[in-house]
């Protein structure tokens, strides 16, 4: 941090945002009877304390922010307490916002520092963790496997321009080339009026909607859709058919989770912090909230929060955008085995990575075509030896053609000739290397056959000549006795 120019306060200061994101999570609600309705109250008020001097802020103000919602009237402000369920959402939306708004400042500063000017030549890095199919799938497992599914999207895109590209450079025609389409499954979530998403942002707009309403809308706009299936049994559920395969998702506070908002008391707590970068983050995020409520009222629509589905579906796009005009290369990491143990490779592990990371439809997509390419050069150098030759004639598709039918029975298709390269299929590659292979192994036995021959022979010789030697001093030595 001190190479990135952070200063001792920053640093400190960074330390006491994440310290208390960690102390939030010990903060426990009980329930309370109180005038005949269930309120939540605070178990412990050490952990309220302990995060609002790390905050430095008021910590009856906090435990307030926490247990109550703040309805604010023309003239006065009505505090009602909240359940205990309300409770702990209203303490995850303050933990989510200091580490949102943390993690926000952080790659600012970052980018500032690492990337001045705005354009220069950059290589980004774009780490995502790959699609998700747990036991129980909410909306986080909604949002990160509708992002795989969008990059899934680019990247065959990606994939067939290059593979287009390649053939256009090459001058041999292109043949369309069937592959899995998930773009009904990108409109099924996000498309308008009726991706699911779209529902979602819907529903947050009514106070009387459930999560139960959600569901009813989802299944009435997509029940007779392919890729959406209803539960068979009156479950708060539905399913969806990825590309990666089919993810069944729980309904169970989608509707909270997509809200996720923290009142006006919440930041009006934390802007007058005595820390100053706790304080500036929260004023910078008051004024871009206030631009966005003035942009509402100068359009005349009513103003209506931005949800989490919004905001995740803007920044994809936003980061699919950069990605279309940059040239990306793709990493595909895979985890041999759950016990991250040596030489342990677990094949149904690593299949379904495969399978969910779409590498498995682009080898298909790459079998259809001619995945393999080879240079003029290149391909008459690596099997010349297999018709005799000890040096490649010239390198040109002629030259390459002959070499070819005089190795491997072809038939239509199985090849095409380029401007500087050999485009063959994989069966044809396969019976050139296995010929090749052949013809090493036997180069390789007499090349072992001659070696062990010359050192049979030295080893002879040798032993020849010190036996007539010692002959010679024999026959010597009978003679002068």
């Amino acid at each position: 941090m001190e190479i990135l120019h952070f200063t001792p306060d920053d640093q400190a200061s960074i330390f006491r945002v994440l310290s208390s994101i960690l102390h939030l999570g010990n903060v426990y609600f009980q329930r309370h009877e109180a005038d005949g309705q269930e309120v939540a109250t605070v178990v412990s008020a050490q952990e309220i304390r302990v995060v609002a001097e790390l905050l430095q802020i008021s910590p009856e103000g906090l435990q307030k922010a926490l247990t109550h919602k703040v309805t604010e009237t023309m003239r006065d402000k009505i505090y009602t307490p909240l359940t205990v369920e309300s409770a702990v959402d209203a303490r995850d939306a303050v933990a989510k916002i200091l580490y949102s708004l943390l993690f926000h400042w952080l790659t600012e500063r970052i980018n500032g520092q690492v990337y001045p000017r705005h354009h220069a030549l950059s290589i980004s890095v774009l780490d995502i963790y790959g699609f998700e199919d747990l036991s129980f799938n909410s909306f986080e497992q909604l949002c990160i496997n509708y992002a795989n599914e969008y990059l899934q999207f680019l990247f065959n895109g990606i994939v067939f321009r290059q593979e287009q590209e390649e053939y256009n450079r090459e001058q041999i025609p292109w043949q369309d080339i069937p592959f899995n389409d998930n773009q009904a499954c990108i409109d099924l979530i996000s498309s308008k009026p009726h991706g699911v998403l779209r529902i979602l942002d819907d529903q947050s707009c009514f106070p009387q909607a459930t999560d139960h309403t959600f569901l009813q809308k989802c299944h009435y706009h997509h029940g007779n859709n392919k890729i959406y299936l209803k539960p068979k049994m009156p479950l708060p559920e539905f399913t969806i058919k990825h590309f990666a395969g089919p993810v069944t998702y729980q309904v169970h506070k989608f509707l909270d989770k997509n809200y996720d908002q923290v009142g006006q008391e919440v930041l009006d707590l934390f802007s007058h912090s005595k820390n100053k970068m706790v304080a500036n983050l929260f004023l910078v995020h008051a004024e871009v909230v206030g631009q966005h409520r003035g942009r509402v009222r100068k359009s005349g629509t009513r103003h209506q929060p931005p949800t989490v589905s919004t905001k995740f579906t803007l920044s994809l796009l936003e980061l699919v955008d950069k990605m279309e005009r940059c040239n990306p290369s793709f990493i595909r990491c895979i985890k041999p085995n759950s016990q991250k143990e040596p030489g342990v490779f677990e094949t149904e592990l690593v299949t379904s990575q495969l399978r969910y990371s779409g590498i498995l439809e682009t080898i298909r997509i790459r079998r259809e075509g001619y995945p393999v390419r080879l240079a003029f050069n290149d391909f008459l150098f690596r099997y010349k030896s297999l018709v005799g030759l000890k040096q490649p004639p010239a390198p040109d598709g002629e030259n390459c053609i002959f070499m070819l039918c005089k190795l491997v029975p072809l038939r239509p298709g199985a090849y095409q000739v380029g401007v500087t390269k050999l485009f063959l299929k994989e069966e044809v590659y396969q019976l050139l290397e296995s010929k090749r292979e052949r013809v090493r192994q036997v180069a390789a036995l007499t090349l072992q056959r001659y070696t062990r021959m010359f050192f049979v022979r030295k080893r002879y010789t040798e032993f020849r000549t010190k036996i007539v030697r010692l002959q010679a001093y024999c026959r010597g030595f009978l003679t002068r006795y």
